[in-house]
């Protein structure tokens, strides 16, 4: 089946992830530099004028970075909810930007894609859900708290893209100012690598599929792939989810490919 996903890059230097089915090319966020874009997206033979939408979560740089001149450059739609938008349009709007209301989906072409509430200090911050055939991809990312609704949301996704963004213990003894910590420890903030794993267990132990789960989002401070996947890996083992095929979302490189029926797997094996 000609349907993939692939990880651009993750985390507070610029987060965006690649679906494409058929001859259909989206990306969940643009916040990398429209150079970085251009150079990961043509491993997969992409250009920029390739993509059909630009999904956006909410209106920070490490997910908007790109998104003015895909849009007027290259006439990509960037698609988000009216209160996103109208904080981006502060700098520059553009005919291709499309609204989706939260909660309502859409259709582009190959995919059908629907956003859902998510909790972060952004304006009206969104996690997506992206389906094609009997397959579903959930995104959830950049959001303080994982609520019953968002398990909901979730539910059946066979690839769940899900934030670790900090380990606690770093960012109580860190460096950052107090309203920094604050901030990401709070339910506006972001999702500890424990917050991560007591989400995941909830999503396999009621989901109708097998799953496939990256761990995105991992701060450079503050955390390590290493210490993410050892602590949520040990959290599934625990609850007797050992089988979930678990990787982590690098932050600088064009990395993880999932694909339906098999394993995500490392760009460097191809």
């Amino acid at each position: 089946m000609d349907f993939s996903v692939h990880s651009l890059g993750s985390g507070s230097s610029g987060n965006s992830i690649l679906v494409q089915a058929g001859g259909t090319r989206i990306l969940l966020d643009a916040g990398l530099t429209v150079l970085q874009l251009e150079k990961r997206l043509s491993k997969f033979r992409i250009a920029l004028s390739d993509l059909d939408a630009v999904f956006l979560t909410h209106e920070h740089g490490d997910h908007t970075r790109a998104i003015y001149t895909l849009s007027k450059r290259f006439g990509v739609p960037i698609i988000a909810n009216p209160a996103t938008l109208t904080v981006l349009a502060r700098e520059h709007a553009s005919p291709s930007w499309r609204t989706l209301d939260t909660g309502a989906s859409t259709s582009i072409r190959d995919l059908a894609v629907e956003s859902f509430p998510v909790s972060h200090d952004a304006v009206d911050p969104v996690g997506y859900n992206v389906y094609h055939d009997k397959w579903k991809i959930s995104f959830v990312t950049d959001t303080g708290i994982a609520t019953g609704d968002t398990l909901r949301r979730i539910s059946g996704a066979s690839l769940a893209i899900v934030e670790a963004n900090h380990d606690v213990d770093r960012v109580i003894a860190g460096p950052y100012p107090r309203m920094l910590k604050e901030r990401i420890l709070s339910d506006i903030g972001h999702l500890s690598n424990e917050d991560s794993a007591e989400f995941i267990m909830r999503h396999v132990s009621g989901s109708r599929n097998p799953s496939c789960v990256w761990l995105a989002h991992l701060s450079e401070a503050n955390n390590s792939p290493r210490l993410a996947r050892r602590c949520v890996q040990r959290r599934l083992s625990e609850g007797g989810y050992g089988n979930v095929v678990l990787d982590v979302a690098p932050r600088h490189t064009a990395s993880l490919i999932w694909r339906p029926g098999a394993k995500s797997v490392q760009m460097e094996m191809f």
